[in-house]
């Protein structure tokens, strides 16, 4: 198994959850810049086993990470959608 960073997966759900409500563009280029700088602001959280990718899944710790997940998603999909690096989409 490969070494996967728990935090990242838990920020591309929210992404998913939070980026069709927000008016932010949805092109690549700003759902990877809402990934990095979200994934910046967030302590990285890595397992290599199937086995701690479930404990994380039920730690305590996750679910506050999860916490501080949402706001740097949130704050990262506000500042991406003022921000764009990308030409909107015009309507």
């Amino acid at each position: 198994m490969a070494i996967i960073n728990m935090t990242e997966k838990i920020v591309d759900a929210r992404i998913n959850a939070y980026l069709p409500k927000s008016g932010c563009c949805d092109c690549e280029m700003c759902i990877e810049d809402i990934k990095c700088v979200s994934l910046n602001k967030l302590p990285p959280k890595y397992v290599s086993t199937p086995k701690g990718e479930l404990f994380s899944k039920v730690d305590q710790t996750v679910r506050q990470n999860t916490v501080d997940v949402d706001i740097a998603v949130m704050n990262a999909i506000e500042f991406v959608r003022d921000h764009p690096r990308c030409s909107p989409k015009k309507d």
